[in-house]
């Protein structure tokens, strides 16, 4: 489907600090937007199955590899306080993130709803408030961004874009159908130590060619990211765990946490 575009809420605010302090956060919150993303997806498409309508559409069926929502847009500007991003300098990253001339609205899932299946699935489920509310929930993860240097959003934020792409597939696969009892839960820690193994993996590789081609302002932004796949796994774990439990909580007539969440 086309991206559909969403102007940024005019109360919201562009958190300041520098590059390296706005990657770890931003780091994290790519891991927590993927694997939410993935929840409402599934639990979108078990809700609406068991609607009466007769539609039952595997979760592996319903997202697209890219982002097919947005919300706010990139930022430009010639103004003498602003900076030009200088990928070779190691001390990028202590440059104030909001100060850049060239910013980027980077997603956080930078996964999308396949246009066809996103249709039947608000079709059928546009009556039941559950179905609705879970749709509405993937598109907005789908659409969550944050403003990012240009050169960082097209350089090591790109890595983490494919990774998404490549291991929703396989994460949604995995889950067995949902007409075939028990599932395996899309969250677990077992796909999360996957997700952040996969991901220095990936940012490994990229740093060092960045490294050879002298790229030291770049390689050193992967340091921020590096920093959160090996040391925040827990946090990461812990706000999913809790954002998950909260949401079956809150719709318990709807939900059964076991089925997306194991322990």
């Amino acid at each position: 489907m086309a991206r559909e575009h969403s102007a940024g809420s005019l109360s919201g605010v562009n958190l300041a600090g520098t590059i390296g302090d706005a990657l770890l956060m931003h780091a994290r919150e790519r891991a927590i937007h993927f694997f939410l993303f993935l929840f409402a997806l599934d639990a979108t498409c078990r809700r609406v199955a068991v609607l009466g309508t007769g539609l039952v559409v595997e979760p592996a069926h319903a997202f697209e590899v890219a982002a097919t929502h947005q919300i706010d847009s990139g930022f430009r500007s010639t103004h003498i306080d602003h900076y030009d991003f200088d990928e070779t300098d190691p001390k990028v990253v202590d440059k104030p993130s909001t100060s850049c001339r060239r910013t980027d609205a980077a997603h956080f899932c930078n996964l999308g709803l396949e246009a066809r299946v996103f249709a039947q699935l608000a079709a059928a489920g546009g009556r039941d408030a559950h179905a609705r509310d879970l749709l509405d929930m993937a598109k907005r993860l789908a659409g969550n961004t944050k403003q990012l240097p240009q050169r960082v959003n097209i350089g090591p934020d790109r890595v983490i874009d494919v990774l998404h792409g490549e291991l929703a597939g396989v994460f949604l696969r995995a889950a067995r159908p949902m007409t075939v009892p028990p599932r395996n839960q899309v969250m677990s820690r077992a796909n999360l130590a996957a997700y952040l193994a996969a991901a220095i993996a990936a940012m490994t590789i990229y740093r060092a060619q960045q490294v050879v081609h002298g790229r030291h302002g770049l390689a050193a932004c992967c340091d921020s990211y590096l920093i959160v796949y090996a040391n925040h796994g827990e946090t990461i774990w812990m706000s999913l765990t809790g954002y998950i439990a909260a949401e079956a909580l809150a719709r318990r007539d709807a939900l059964n946490l076991d089925d997306y969440l194991n322990w």
